[in-house]
């Protein structure tokens, strides 16, 4: 059928120099084709064009687990299993109970900062009964520094807790109050010569040494009243102190926090030394490493739990495609499987590697891929796709432009109106529908993208016919 049409579009051959003195193309030609022939041959024209080339790199990948999504799950405490409520491939919630230890360290540590709460509320008691006994004792020093009488005293005071304090300055208060009116009485008959001088002088000497008593004994009690508060206000710290260190002990063994909120041994019983392993966040059960009534360590590794919600692609670039490692950082690349030819996947590439492997010359490549549906399983193997693009722009045609006779690739170039003058070409990277062209054309040059194989078949006719 091409013979025939060819016969019939009689077309001219004539021998011309190349247009492009940077090929060499000593059998360069041209095939006229009058326009009104071009549809029936299916000739198409596009003109040249520079544009940055891209490709599709297809690489041999593996899914592996999203390392950043993997947890291996140890015991912090020794201790004997008690119920191991989980299985293995079971998919968990953050928070699900994965085992419970039996524990003495745990319950040890729960019991003492029972004890230390106690010590607590204790000291605080002590505290507020010393802080009201020094209230009180300090309005009595001050009603007694007031000269205030005996049986006020006694009336303002009689139900207020002061511990001895009030026994003490009381009674020096009393003895001094007696002395003091001793010298009043000795002074008023003194002038009759009823007493002598040396009782006077006795009587106010017995006084001042009363009132000096009297002094030290409320300077004496203000001291103790400061120092025992103070002394119960630090034993509250303390105890708070060490109720917060065993409370700690507790958080640093992972023992939640509503478990230490609420330790009641009364209530709890033995099961205060329960230590529950919980699963640290949404996953899946790859290993389960132990068993009812098992005596485990820190050192035994219980559970692996891997979020599957997402997984990592990894593949080796080799030595070849280092320049285009640049572009790959952040590409979004598509991902296929042979045993799911129907469904495709899309993976974010975050990691290009920065050490080559001295054995097989390649490069690490890493990506992450949604997985909310878990089709893609650690361990598959995977095809990718992935794009690259060159930084600047090429002269890019259709690869359905190029045609190829004796070892030499070329195209046809129209010059003027009907004349298409075969331009031997110098190909470079090509893709699935394109091709570049390191020498040969010219921006703006209008080719034959379409029916090219006609414009070659009369070509190589009339060559035949001339021989």
């Amino acid at each position: 059928m091409a013979l025939g049409m060819i016969a019939a579009f009689s077309p001219a051959f004539a021998q011309s120099p190349s247009h492009d003195a940077g090929v060499a193309a000593p059998n360069a030609a041209v095939v006229t084709l009058p326009q009104d022939q071009w549809r029936a041959a299916g000739i198409t024209l596009a003109p040249v064009t520079r544009a940055p080339f891209e490709n599709t790199l297809r690489l041999t990948g593996k899914i592996s687990l999203n390392e950043d999504r993997v947890a291996h799950i140890y015991s912090l405490v020794e201790g004997t299993v008690s119920d191991v409520p989980v299985t293995l491939g079971q998919r968990v919630q953050t928070d699900d109970l994965l085992a419970v230890i039996h524990s003495r360290e745990v319950g040890e540590a729960k019991l003492q900062l029972y004890q230390d709460r106690l010590q607590v509320e204790l000291a605080n008691i002590q505290h507020q009964m010393q802080t009201k006994v020094a209230g009180n004792a300090s309005e009595l020093l001050d009603a007694l520094r007031n000269d205030t009488g005996i049986d006020e005293i006694e009336r303002q005071f009689r139900d207020r807790p002061m511990g001895d304090f009030r026994e003490r300055v009381v009674a020096a208060y009393a003895a001094y109050l007696k002395s003091a009116a001793d010298v009043v009485r000795l002074e008023g008959i003194s002038e009759t010569g009823a007493v002598s001088g040396k009782q006077l002088l006795t009587a106010r000497a017995n006084r001042n040494a009363d009132q000096a008593t009297f002094q030290s004994r409320i300077e004496q009690i203000q001291h103790e009243l400061h120092t025992s508060t103070v002394m119960s206000s630090q034993a509250v710290k303390m105890a708070e102190a060490k109720a917060l260190v065993s409370a700690t002990s507790l958080r640093i063994l992972n023992v939640p926090a509503n478990e230490i909120d609420h330790i009641d041994p009364v209530n709890q019983g033995e099961t205060i030394s329960h230590y529950a392993i919980r699963a640290p966040f949404d996953g899946t059960i790859l290993t389960k490493d132990v068993v009812l009534s098992e005596q485990v360590r820190p050192d035994v590794l219980l559970f692996s739990i891997a979020d599957l919600s997402t997984v990592w692609v990894t593949a080796n670039i080799y030595e070849e495609h280092l320049p285009l490692l640049d572009s790959f950082k952040n590409q979004t690349v598509k991902l296929r499987n042979d045993a799911l030819p129907e469904q495709s996947f899309t993976a974010k590439v975050f990691y290009t590697g920065d050490v080559m492997d001295e054995t097989t010359r390649t490069i690490s490549l890493r990506a992450i891929a949604d997985n909310s549906g878990h089709h893609l399983k650690p361990g598959m193997f995977i095809n990718i796709e992935l794009p690259t693009s060159q930084p600047t722009a090429s002269v890019l045609i259709p690869s359905s432009a190029v045609q190829e006779h004796a070892g030499q690739t070329f195209v046809f170039v129209l010059n003027g109106t009907n004349d298409f003058h075969r331009r031997d070409v110098k190909l470079g990277l090509a893709n699935e529908s394109s091709v570049v062209v390191e020498q040969g054309l010219h921006d703006g040059e209008s080719i034959v993208v379409q029916g090219g194989f006609i414009l070659k078949s009369q070509l190589l006719a009339d060559l035949m016919g001339e021989e």
